[in-house]
């Protein structure tokens, strides 16, 4: 399978509230194979967010060692700006993305709004932090 992290999820694997649920759903993909894939974006968000709670931003790399990055570019960003649901920009940039990596690409969110957009562009989404 293949699967696009956004941020909200991703966090949640490096701030203080260390959430064992992100963990194991990175773990178990991992250990099937699975490609995990975000955007450059997301090394900025993390590294930004890291720096603002004055954590150290190299804790970024327990995450972003384990995904493959896709590049924003101009295709993308023209994407993102003609997506009619209404998200903020660093969302459409992330769901732009996901859409322009094909079929079969599922959105990793814990972000209600990012997964009702998703579901708007035909994309599927996962939330790991979904009570069960």
């Amino acid at each position: 399978m293949r699967w696009y992290l956004d941020a909200s999820v991703a966090l949640y694997a490096i701030l203080p509230v260390d959430e064992p649920r992100v963990h194991a759903w990175l773990d178990a993909v991992g250990s099937r194979g699975d490609q995990v894939l975000s955007s450059t974006l997301l090394e900025l968000e993390l590294t930004r967010t890291l720096r603002r709670e004055g954590l150290n931003p190299a804790r970024a790399r327990a995450v972003l060692k384990r995904l493959d990055l896709v590049s924003i570019n101009d295709g993308v960003l023209r994407v993102a700006a003609s997506i009619e649901t209404p998200v903020k920009s660093l969302d459409a940039i992330h769901l732009a993305t996901c859409s322009l990596l094909g079929a079969g690409v599922t959105l990793v969110t814990h972000d209600a709004k990012m997964a009702a957009a998703a579901a708007s562009l035909g994309i599927d989404a996962l939330d790991p932090l979904a009570p069960r």
